[in-house]
Formats: C-alpha cells, sequence, structure tokens
C-alpha cells in the first residue's frame, strides 16, 4: 500500500514505481548504461539489479561478520529507456525520496 513519487520537476515515469525484492542484485565499478551489457549480466549472471555502491559495503560487512541489508531505488534502466535523455540525471533525486520512503 505504500504510495512511491512518480514525478520530479514536472517530468513523470512512464509507470508507477514499485517495490520489489530483487532476486540477484550484483555492483560494477562503472555506470551501467549499455542495454547490451545489461543483457549480458542478466544472462551470465542472472542480474537483476546494477548499483554501483552496495558492494563495498557487502564486502566490509562481510569482513565485519556483520549482517547488513541495502535499500535501493532505481534510477534508470541501464541503457533500456530513451535514449533522448538522461533518466539517471532526471530521476536520482527521485529515486532517493522513494528509497528513504521505503526504508522509513
Amino acid at each position: 500500500g505504500l504510495r512511491l513519487g512518480d514525478c520530479v520537476n514536472g517530468t513523470c515515469l512512464p509507470r508507477p514505481p514499485r517495490v520489489v525484492r530483487v532476486q540477484r542484485g550484483i555492483s560494477s565499478n562503472i555506470f551501467v548504461d549499455n542495454k547490451a551489457y545489461r543483457e549480458f549480466l542478466n544472462s551470465k549472471f542472472n542480474a537483476t539489479a546494477i548499483d554501483m555502491e552496495t558492494a563495498a559495503v557487502a564486502l566490509v560487512c562481510h569482513q565485519q561478520n556483520m549482517p547488513f541489508i541495502a535499500f535501493r531505488s532505481l534510477s534508470d534502466l541501464a541503457g533500456g529507456g530513451s535514449a533522448l535523455s538522461n533518466e539517471a540525471a532526471s530521476f536520482a533525486t527521485l529515486a532517493a525520496q522513494n528509497a528513504v520512503d521505503v526504508l522509513l
């Protein structure tokens, strides 16, 4: 029943955002904005979400034998959206606010 934000500065997502449990998230040391590479990561590693930061947190928690949970909000489709706009730049603040709302 949680309603997430779907518009920022008059620009709205084409469909309402929703909360899902990621089957297998992976981290990359680069910003992935390439549909073919995203599809390769999915076919090779069954990755359903890619980020750039969570692996660092996971590694430190693993080394310290500390459990952790990551709440992430995706801001773009890793090359699967419009080639005419930078979705991550447009929706990064909305994604961040939605992640905070889910956490709270």
